[in-house]
């Protein structure tokens, strides 16, 4: 595992300001982080200052999340993202869909989703939850294969994995190619009353839970995927503890399910490499 395959959703270390972030996820080992569009509007800085403190720290942004209801059109929040990826560097945007629509309609709407970030270099992972309008791996590869756009695929969060009951055998029809991510955590044992709740602040670092993390891992590999991974842990537990130790053991849990399953996780280029 080396420090430029590895990265750090978002959510891992949710409640640290960007500085923070950017240089614990660094020390940590992480070669990329992942933020949501409020971290960025937020963060109080220039776009040439959060630009030169990721090449400080020789970080990249891998992912950027959330516009919720991106069937409607273009928003501030997608507008805010391709802003960044134009002048600070991005791989993709992660997508859910929370909103009330019919499957079917969701097709044109995220190809043009899809069509829009292209024109900014940039590729579009749709993620089922299973708390979501779009719950399984099964609806979101109907609506991500109709639509058919080069840059558009799935996102794979393993808390949403084994929660909407996924199985590795319904890889089998899903070209590796169409995988845009993957997001590392577990879960416990049993689930929670409330699904929303456990997936907000419950979850358990990547192989310390009761997921087949590494049956998942192989069945991909196994698949051909090449999509990079990250670490994602929501978790209120891991948020009390200082950044740099939640960093630290994100990373090591990440790279020691990798290692126990084989699985090189890729590196990655994003939306500004040839300026960087």
């Amino acid at each position: 595992m080396t420090t430029k395959t590895l990265n750090c959703s978002a959510s891992t270390l949710r409640f640290a300001d960007l500085p923070t972030r950017i240089a614990v996820a660094a020390d940590a080992g992480f070669g990329g982080i992942g933020l949501r569009v409020t971290d960025y509007l937020d963060a109080n800085m220039a776009d040439g200052q959060i630009r030169d403190l990721l090449d400080q720290h020789g970080l990249r942004v891998l992912e950027l999340e959330h516009n919720w209801d991106w069937a409607l059109g273009e928003d501030p929040a997608e507008e805010a993202m391709l802003t960044f990826a134009d002048r600070i560097g991005a791989r993709h945007l992660n997508v859910p869909m929370f909103a009330a629509h019919p499957l079917a309609d969701l097709v044109e709407s995220f190809g043009a989703l899809c069509d829009r970030a292209a024109g900014h270099g940039v590729l579009v992972g749709f993620e089922f939850l299973p708390y979501s309008q779009v719950r399984t791996l099964r609806e979101v590869w109907e609506i991500v294969s109709a639509a058919d756009r080069p840059n558009g695929g799935i996102t794979i969060d393993l808390w949403h994995w084994f929660r909407s009951g996924a199985r590795p055998e319904e890889l089998a029809d899903i070209p590796a190619s169409i995988i845009t991510t993957v997001q590392l955590c577990d879960v416990l044992p049993e689930p929670r009353p409330d699904m929303t709740d456990e997936a907000r602040h419950h979850r358990q670092l990547p192989g310390h839970g009761a997921g087949d993390t590494l049956g998942v891992l192989r069945a991909l590999r196994d698949n051909g995927m090449t999509a990079p991974v990250s670490v994602e842990v929501f978790s209120d537990e891991l948020d009390v503890r200082p950044p740099a130790e939640t960093a630290r053991r994100a990373f090591d849990a990440g790279v020691a399910v990798l290692e126990r399953a084989g699985y090189t996780a890729p590196s990655w280029t994003t939306t500004r490499e040839e300026a960087r």
